[in-house]
This record gives C-alpha cells, sequence and structure tokens, in this order.
C-alpha cells in the first residue's frame, strides 16, 4: 500500500527515500526461455525485493553524500592553508604569542613557580618587590647596600614525593639533602631576591654516542637530583622575563647559571650541550632581556629590567666568535676553587674595546667570593656535632662579610662612603650530609629541628650569637647589630642564602635592604 510522503520532511529527501518503481524490463525476444536458465531465475530476487534493495542502495548513497559534503565543508583547504567558512576566524598573532608564552610558564611551574593572574598592590608588597626602583639611575651595582640571593634556587620544590616521581632519580637518596630553599623563584622575587643560584644539565644523559648528554632539553639539577623533566632552563628564563617586563621593570636580576657534575654517569658538558645553551642564551628574548656585555653593568640605569648572567660554564668546543656571542660575566668552574673560605676572580678577560670596558669599566673586575660550602676540615672529621659544623660555616661568613663591609665603608642609604668597586659575594649556605650526625642544608641554615621546635614553644630563637640556631639566625644577629661589631648600614654586596625565610623569627631580607 502507498504511503503518504511526510509533509514535514524536504521534496528532495522524500524523493531519495521512496524512488518511483523500476521500469520493467523488456521481454526477451525468443518465445522461451532455455530450461537450464529457469532454475538460474528462480534463485533471482522478485520485483518487490529489487526495490527494497534499490531504495536502500539510493538511501546509503544520499547519506553518503550529504555526509562527504559535511564533513569536508568543515575541513581547511590544505591547498592555500585558508580555514573553510564555517571555521572561527584566526587570532592576531599577539594573542599566538600570549598563548604561547601561557604555556611555557605552565611548564616552568616546578622550578620558577606558578606566576600569579594579579600581584599583591599593598605598598608593603610593592616596596619589596620593586626596591631597586626607587635606587638612583646613576648608583654603581657594586654600591647597593646588600643583593639578597639564593643557593640552589632551583630546589624548592624537591620533596620525597617530587624524588619519586621521576624514574630516574636514585630513591635511596634524602630529599632533604638536596633541598635548600622553601620558596618558589617568583615567591623570592616577589619578596626581594634579585640573585639566583641555578643548575642546569641535559635531560638524557644517555646519549647516542656513548659519551652522555645526548638529550634536546637543558633541565635542572643539584647534583645527581633531577628537578624536574618537563621545566626547562628556557621556560625559566621565560619566567623572568615576564616578572622584568611587568612587575620588575625597574629591577635588575643576577642570574649564576652553572652548568651541574656529576649528574649521571657518562654525562658530561659535550659539544652537544653547549650548542644547546649557546642557542638558548643568544634568542631574541634573550638578547632583549639579558644584559649585553661581559663586563657588569656600570650603574644601575644601565641595566634596568635586564637580567646579569654569571657563567659558571665553559664553551670550549664553540668557536670563539660564538663564545663571545654569549654575554654575561666569566665566573668559568676553573676560576671557581672548591670549597674556599675567599678568593679573587677576575670575570671579564674577554672584554677590551681600549677604553677600558664598556661604560668607562676598567678591564679585569674582580669578584670576591666566599663559598666554603661543607666544613670538611673539623678535627671531629665526619662525626662533628651539628654546633661544630655551624659554627665553622659562620666563622668564614662573618669573615667575609666583614671584609666586604670594610672595602666598601659603611652605607647610611643605598650609597656610601666607600670606593671599592669589587663585586663581594658571600654564600652562607652550607651542609655536611655526610657527616654523623647530618647536617642538610636545613639543619645549617636553621639549626637542629629539636631546637627550633623547642624554640618554637617557648615563641623565642636564640639571637645570641650561641650555637642554638643555624647560620641565618647569626646573621639576622649581626645585621641589626649597630655600632663597629656591627653589621647594620654596612655594604655587604651579594647574600646568597639557603631558606631565608625564617618560620617567623626574623626578616632577613628587611634586614640586608633596611627594610624591617
Amino acid at each position: 500500500m502507498h504511503r503518504e510522503s511526510n509533509p514535514g520532511r524536504s521534496p528532495l529527501i522524500s524523493a531519495l527515500s521512496h524512488p518511483s518503481p523500476p521500469l520493467p524490463i523488456p521481454a526477451a525476444a525468443s518465445p522461451s526461455t532455455p530450461r537450464r536458465f529457469k532454475r538460474f531465475r528462480s534463485l533471482l530476487p522478485t520485483t518487490t525485493s529489487y526495490r527494497a534493495v534499490l531504495s536502500s542502495v539510493c538511501i546509503m548513497a544520499v547519506l553518503f553524500w550529504i555526509l562527504h559534503l559535511l564533513f569536508f565543508s568543515l575541513l581547511p583547504d590544505f591547498t592555500t592553508g585558508n580555514p573553510s567558512p564555517s571555521s572561527p576566524p584566526p587570532q592576531e598573532d599577539s594573542s599566538v604569542a600570549d598563548l604561547a608564552l601561557q604555556k611555557i610558564l605552565r611548564d616552568s611551574r616546578q622550578i620558577f613557580g606558578t606566576y600569579p593572574a594579579s600581584f599583591n598592590k599593598s605598598a608593603a608588597s610593592k616596596r619589596r618587590a620593586q626596591w631597586m626602583t626607587s635606587l638612583p639611575d646613576s648608583l654603581p651595582l657594586t654600591h647597593l647596600r646588600a643583593i639578597p640571593g639564593t643557593h640552589d634556587s632551583a630546589t624548592w620544590n624537591f620533596t620525597a614525593e617530587t624524588r619519586n616521581s621521576i624514574p630516574s632519580n636514585p630513591s635511596y637518596l634524602p630529599a632533604e639533602w638536596f633541598r635548600c630553599q622553601k620558596n618558589s623563584i617568583v615567591e623570592a622575587l616577589e619578596a626581594g631576591i634579585r640573585f639566583f643560584d641555578l643548575r642546569y644539565a641535559a635531560l638524557d644523559t644517555g646519549g647516542t654516542d656513548g659519551k652522555g648528554d645526548g638529550g634536546t632539553r637543558l633541565v635542572f639539577w643539584h647534583k645527581m637530583a633531577l628537578l624536574s623533566e618537563v621545566a626547562t632552563v628556557e621556560d625559566v628564563l621565560f619566567g623572568f622575563y615576564k616578572w622584568l617586563e611587568g612587575r620588575g621593570k625597574g629591577e635588575v636580576v643576577m642570574v649564576s647559571l652553572q652548568y651541574e657534575h656529576p649528574t649521571r654517569s657518562k654525562a658530561s658538558n659535550t659539544p652537544h650541550v653547549q650548542r644547546l645553551l649557546h642557542s638558548l642564551l643568544t634568542t631574541p628574548a634573550a638578547r632583549r632581556f639579558i644584559y649585553p656585555s661581559h663586563s657588569l653593568p656600570p650603574t644601575l640605569g644601565h641595566a634596568r629590567g635586564k637580567i646579569v648572567l654569571l657563567k659558571r660554564f665553559d664553551l670550549p668546543d664553540l668557536s670563539i666568535d660564538q663564545q663571545l656571542a654569549v654575554p654575561g660575566l666569566n665566573f668559568s668552574p676553573a676560576l671557581w676553587p672548591e670549597n674556599n673560605k675567599g678568593f679573587e676572580l677576575v670575570y671579564n678577560q674577554l672584554e677590551d674595546n681600549g677604553k677600558g670596558g664598556e661604560g668607562g669599566k676598567k678591564k679585569n673586575e674582580t669578584a670576591y667570593i666566599e663559598d666554603y660550602f661543607e666544613p670538611n676540615d673539623l678535627p671531629s672529621g665526619m662525626n662533628s656535632s651539628v654546633e661544630e659544623n655551624v659554627m665553622a660555616k659562620w666563622e668564614a661568613v662573618e669573615g667575609h662579610l666583614r671584609a666586604a663591609a670594610a672595602a666598601a665603608g659603611a652605607a647610611g642609604t643605598a650609597g656610601n662612603d666607600g670606593d671599592d668597586d669589587g663585586l663581594w659575594i658571600t654564600f652562607t649556605s652550607g651542609e655536611h650530609v655526610l657527616n654523623e650526625p647530618n647536617v642538610t642544608p636545613e639543619v645549617m641554615a636553621l639549626g637542629p629541628e629539636e631546637q627550633r621546635q623547642r624554640d618554637r614553644k617557648a615563641n623565642t630563637g636564640s639571637g645570641d650569637g650561641t650555637v642554638k640556631g643555624g647560620v641565618n639566625e647569626k646573621l639576622l644577629g649581626l645585621l641589626k647589630q649597630d655600632g663597629p661589631d656591627g653589621l647594620k648600614g654596612k655594604r655587604l654586596g651579594v647574600v646568597v642564602m639557603d631558606f631565608w625565610e625564617m618560620e617567623g623569627e626574623g626578616d632577613l631580607i628587611g634586614a640586608l635592604l633596611g627594610l624591617d
């Protein structure tokens, strides 16, 4: 029986869904059908079956044609690269760049920290985050009252959980042996830290040449501890670039970039690693945000919004032109003695324009450095007490800070009445983890945990120069001490610390900058 067409359908679709009966096939001219074909003919479908099959085939063909049109209308034109009319218009280049930067900042979080959507706008917060901005442009960096810094800045996120999440990390090594900070890099920037100590090597140290370091990315290490498989050196540099472009456009950040060794078996500073580093330090972004010299900027005004790079690496397998293309002060490992209480380092031998260096600065500028990170010369050897280790480290720190203050003269404000232009760097950080008892970086900085717990209960710290606390507590006491025996108001140079935030027991950064 014939059905009425659906009145809501398109006539075309209705017609295609119910095709007309097929035209009758003309009878054969032969008056009779040969017997041998009769059996075959009985196997053929009837006229009704023909109609059903043909109808199904037509419906499938129409559906295929519709889907074909829909599919290709949604695809781009691959011959021209133009999107189809139904696709959203492409974003502007700036939007694409913003999206790319957002991805980079996300990738950097395990080392740089989470870049905030907005910064604290309180006067107190801005005073810390932008403390250099208020200083005169004419002030040399070496004449600042102090530059607070962090040692092994990338280790803040290295916990037992982080260690275990990276399969290549040795599980038998305690995370507290390697962790030197508890605050991220961006938190440190906001708190006023302006010197960052970062250690890098290749991610894949297997290498196809059997020599190690054959990876394609440079990431952060502390000895054999791999700190992140995701955040690369370039990702973290972009975090600095982003901060310097906005919140810190009036600030100067010093970044010490060191090739870390040993990390894994066979790993070394191969030509491949050197080329990777050269590449990321000579990009357009690097040329914009890294101070383009092998000498220290002559004044603060020359370097606002820039990174001053300290190169604790060598590029011996690259050409001289390639080496010179990488900006920064030459703090070669060959010039940096191991575990030393005080040494001098000439950091700009490569630059001489016949006029005493860039901006009138003389060649052969000198840094004075204390980096006695492990008290390994104690009378009790590897069985020294925590107190012996802390006091040995503190004596080296105090002696170097007093030498810096004596060379510079007193500084009542940001300026000073001395004429010393040396770059003084004091590492207050240290450890002696192979000692028994273990002296971890946290114990060296803050003192034994049991003593800190007692101090918290009593709501007090030692602060009296005794050995109850760690190096940080002794440093804070000296920074607050007036008179000839104290260092309050003295010019101290770069002071590089572990665990600078002292859990409410004191404000090291405020004391260094005179903001407390």
